[in-house]
């Protein structure tokens, strides 16, 4: 699923290379084919250099002899695949940010020395709601996602103590997408209704972190609230009968011991 998603936002542009757009977080594929490839010649990636961004020429990694060198970079970041397919030069760039946005070299030597260009830019979103209610007294919530590129989002309602709502008998919540072919934007619509009142107004989000249901909240005691002082008293008086229990029990055996002991010395005349 992941590739067939990353595969869609390839674009062809003479002269410039390959453009590949992504979504920030997500994981993109910077292609590479590299078919007969010299493997006793050096093969790296590096990001090009781009004066308007102010970002200079930088190695990622170069690669002749096992193990790969990284130049200081992140290996954990980037995902290979040419030990397993030498014609795949390919890597998977992994949790991508805006400062990974840019131009990119993929070189080798086949048998010349060849050099393949990737540009690779972010998609952008937003995010828009708002309400209407209704003649019945019930509310209607709107949420509009826009998108850049395609991607089916997980657009979630939540409250502002982080539950998630669903549907419902009393909410209805619905989905539904439209292209917009003149500008290429894509739309998610999300729809929620509800008869009943919420004890804040609902908030569109994409993929939030929601409270699993059926857990109970957990509830301190403010540091300003005295306890009530019997359980202070209970707290305070069990640990000194406990004590005094103790030494009462030792104190009797000890002297039953000295008795016992006393006994085997007195001789009955």
């Amino acid at each position: 699923m992941r590739f067939f998603l990353l595969s869609a936002f390839f674009v062809v542009s003479a002269g410039e290379g390959i453009t590949v757009k992504g979504f920030e977080k997500d994981d993109v594929l910077l292609p590479c084919d590299c078919p007969n490839r010299d493997l006793n010649k050096d093969f790296k990636w590096q990001v090009e250099e781009d004066k308007e961004r102010v970002v200079e020429r930088k190695l990622i990694f170069r690669y002749k002899d096992w193990p790969l060198d990284f130049k200081g970079n992140l290996s954990h970041r980037y995902e290979t695949f040419f030990h397993k397919d030498s014609s795949n030069c390919s890597i998977l760039l992994k949790n991508v940010t805006s400062e990974d946005q840019g131009k990119y070299s993929c070189r080798f030597y086949s048998p010349q020395y060849t050099y393949l260009y990737v540009n690779l830019t972010l998609c952008g979103t937003n995010i828009s709601q708002h309400k209407k209610t209704l003649p019945n007294g019930g509310n209607v919530y709107q949420c509009v996602v826009k998108l850049d590129c395609y991607k089916e989002p997980n657009i979630q309602w939540t409250l502002n103590n982080g539950t998630c709502l669903s549907n419902s008998t009393t909410t209805n919540i619905s989905t539904t997408y439209s292209l917009d072919e003149e500008t290429g934007l894509y739309y998610f619509h999300s729809r929620l209704e509800t008869k009943d009142g919420f004890p804040s107004e609902p908030k569109c989000e994409l993929s939030p972190l929601c409270k699993p249901e059926g857990v109970i909240e957990r509830r301190f005691l403010p540091s300003d609230t005295k306890p009530n002082p019997y359980f202070r008293i209970l707290c305070k008086g069990v640990p000194v009968v406990l004590v005094l229990g103790f030494l009462l029990i030792w104190c009797r055996r000890g002297t039953s011991h000295r008795f016992s002991g006393e006994g085997r010395c007195v001789k009955w005349v």
